[in-house]
């Protein structure tokens, strides 16, 4: 098997595998009772300002590139990089890494996750599991397997989405943090002080 076979079919699979798991959790937390349709979440997404807008926007067009790549269609050839093998191996651990890691965020969150930023009735602030030393472990997870996705891709398209997601994730944050702030108050501002964003603190 040749290096761009091997790095596509690699990618392949564990692109399928990060998000079948994901998915299966996303559909454990939805209300049977009150089910959203898709539209439905994708305006709440909307609400959420201009980092829900983008993601709305963003994310068919990531998915296009990524079906573009798994293709890999001869006109395409001028955006594979040529990294070290070394590269390519780091990109599958990342990616193999961030699925354990979302995994064990989900399970830690069970009901109270939610793909807007939103609060429900029942919102409480989880600071177990890997919420005891990061206040964003999804985004984390998330931040690894798209790094992972990257190096192991080589990929320019894939590269330039992942530069522009950056700021997008790190507003979405920040949203997420005031929301935080305005339902649980001092308890979360005390929370921040203990934890870092994406990364322990030291």
């Amino acid at each position: 098997m040749t290096a761009p076979l091997f790095n596509r079919v690699s990618f392949i699979l564990l692109f399928i595998t990060f998000w079948v798991i994901r998915a299966y959790y996303v559909r454990r937390t939805r209300d049977p009772n009150a089910p959203r349709t898709r539209a439905e979440r994708r305006e709440a997404m909307k609400r959420e300002g201009i980092s829900g807008i983008l993601l709305v926007v963003l994310t068919p067009i990531e998915l296009v590139i990524i079906l573009i790549y798994a293709w890999g269609p001869v006109w395409m050839n001028w955006a594979d990089l040529v990294f070290p093998i070394w590269i390519y191996w780091l990109g599958v651990v990342l990616m193999v890494v961030s699925i354990p890691l979302m995994g064990w965020v989900h399970r830690t969150l069970g009901k109270h996750y939610s793909y807007a930023l939103e609060t429900k009735e029942e919102q409480m602030l989880v600071t177990t599991g890997p919420y005891g030393r990061v206040r964003h472990p999804l985004y984390s997870a998330h931040n690894l397997f798209n790094l992972g996705m990257v190096l192991l891709t080589a990929y320019i398209p894939l590269v330039v989405f992942a530069v522009i997601g950056v700021p997008i994730t790190y507003l979405r944050m920040k949203d997420e943090e005031r929301m935080m702030m305005e339902q649980f108050g001092s308890k979360y501002e005390e929370y921040m002080k203990k934890t870092g964003r994406i990364f322990p603190k030291l």
